[in-house]
């Protein structure tokens, strides 16, 4: 329960941080952020989220990733941030489940919540 509250409360604040710092009209799309955690080094998934696969894949599915970043107290902790419709991430999480496990997210883990600059 801790961890999720922790997560939500991260999530939220990234979000007010996105819609805060960026000048109006550089993100005219809705946002979601990802939490979750990895099993492998922050710099071994992040090789596999920034792949030519990863890209087409995102592409085809008209979402653009933001910003993926690591937690500085705790390197299992991902958060991503990707410009999308609501559902998008949640879609291409789940139609790609078994490759992002094999490349080191663990999805029980995963929150994703959507955000939209009004």
């Amino acid at each position: 329960m801790r961890t999720t509250a922790i997560v939500g409360v991260a999530a939220a604040a990234i979000g007010v941080l996105v819609g805060s710092q960026l000048p109006r009209g550089v993100v005219s799309a809705p946002v979601s952020i990802t939490t979750f955690k990895i099993k492998v080094p922050f710099n071994q998934w992040a090789a596999g989220f920034d792949s030519t696969e990863a890209d087409q894949m995102h592409k085809a599915n008209k979402i653009k990733p933001l910003f993926r970043g690591v937690n500085i107290d705790d390197p299992t902790k991902v958060v991503v941030i990707h410009q999308s419709k609501p559902g998008s991430v949640e879609t291409i999480l789940t139609e790609n489940q078994k490759m992002m496990e094999a490349g080191g997210h663990i999805m029980r883990t995963t929150k994703t919540t959507n955000w939209s600059f009004q």
